[in-house]
């Protein structure tokens, strides 16, 4: 007997984002060059092209504030409702907050 595919709304986030998250152009290396600091507001974009430490869907177009930052990640928090969570994300994943 074999097990029945996912579909539905748990199927995977790179499949949902495939269309909607994809750009033309390749990335380039400008965003592991940008500083940031503690207190500094940053923007959750996700990049589907990287998998490693992606945040979840429903933190994409959040604002949050950055607690430390490391050689890779960054820590920030985000309000979501009533609640303010602690992300865990790459550089790959967040912009600058007002910077185009």
């Amino acid at each position: 007997m074999t097990t029945k595919k996912p579909s539905g709304r748990s199927h995977g986030f790179r499949y949902k984002s495939r269309a909607a998250l994809t750009k033309d152009a390749p990335r380039g290396v400008s965003f592991l060059m940008r500083q940031y600091n503690p207190g500094d507001q940053a923007l959750v974009i996700i990049d589907p092209r990287q998998h490693k430490s992606i945040p979840h869907r429903r933190y994409h177009g959040k604002v949050g504030m950055i607690d430390s930052v490391g050689r890779r990640t960054v820590t920030m928090s985000v309000n979501l409702g009533n609640k303010t969570k602690t992300l865990i994300t790459r550089l790959d994943h967040i912009k600058p907050f007002g910077v185009k």
